[in-house]
């Protein structure tokens, strides 16, 4: 996910952006022509996650620079991305976002969306997948903000893309990978339902470290305390295709006008 933002841009830590750029309407409908996934949001109880636009970056990057996303001695991600000064992490966090939006196809995607509570970004919730319309298969990773940690917040978010997966999309399966000392991601896949599905020995910082997989069949999420967490599904049908879904009703899913 690389580097700086310019001082100038930078306005209240945290501060909801206003204007055009700030609502679900505005610039984003005319985005959505070109990219149909400016459409789709995700809701619950607390949280609406969506495709982050321009006014969103900078709010996210300005997150990221001031509250960080872990402790400096802490190497939570593979690829080690997150360890850096926080204004490259910012960076880097903007070039993942972008990335997505870049190379996204119904064979190979990558869809970010920017999580926030209470209008204001509090992370990100990635869901990935390659060879979709084949496998239907789907994995999912995240982020959240210090200063937001250990309030369920990342549960919520992480069940809302759940559904988009198995209700939303159709997939088969949902997978995860967290390092064994990674206490709160491990907390959150046993607390949602997945089942262990091996390990994985990688190096880290020189030294030899444990990835624990994760993963979980449609029949096992819709029996799962993951599919009992309420979730809206917007805007949805008309960025299907991109995903490599078969188009069909999804009989809960929320559908708004463009």
């Amino acid at each position: 996910m690389a580097e700086n933002i310019a001082e100038s841009t930078r306005t209240t830590p945290g501060a909801p952006h206003t204007g055009p750029a700030a609502a679900p309407g505005g610039h984003r409908s005319a985005l959505a022509v070109w990219a149909p996934q400016f459409r789709l949001r995700l809701t619950t109880p607390r949280l609406e996650l969506r495709v982050p636009d321009e006014s969103d970056l900078r709010a996210l990057a300005e997150l990221v620079a001031d509250q960080g996303i872990h402790a400096p001695d802490a190497v939570p991600f593979q690829g080690g991305w997150s360890n850096a000064l926080p204004q490259v992490v910012a960076g880097r966090v903007l070039q993942y976002l972008w990335k997505g939006l870049a190379l996204s196809r119904p064979d190979y995607w990558n869809l970010g969306l920017a999580v926030f509570l209470d209008g204001r970004p509090v992370g990100v919730q990635g869901l990935q997948a390659r060879g979709f319309p084949a496998l239907g298969e789907v994995a999912t990773e995240s982020w959240l903000a210090r200063g937001h940690q250990g309030r369920g917040i990342g549960t919520e978010m992480r069940a809302a893309a759940l559904r988009l997966a198995f209700e939303g999309l159709g997939a088969r399966y949902a997978t995860s990978a967290v390092y064994e000392d990674g206490a709160a991601a491990l907390a959150v896949n046993k607390k949602l339902g997945y089942q262990p599905d091996g390990i994985e020995v990688q190096t880290r910082r020189g030294e030899p470290v444990v990835l624990t997989r994760w993963r979980m069949t449609r029949d096992q999420w819709e029996l799962s305390p993951a599919a009992e967490v309420t979730a809206g599904i917007h805007g949805l049908d008309g960025c299907r295709a991109l995903f490599g879904a078969q188009p069909h009703d999804t009989p809960t899913a929320t559908r708004e006008p463009a």
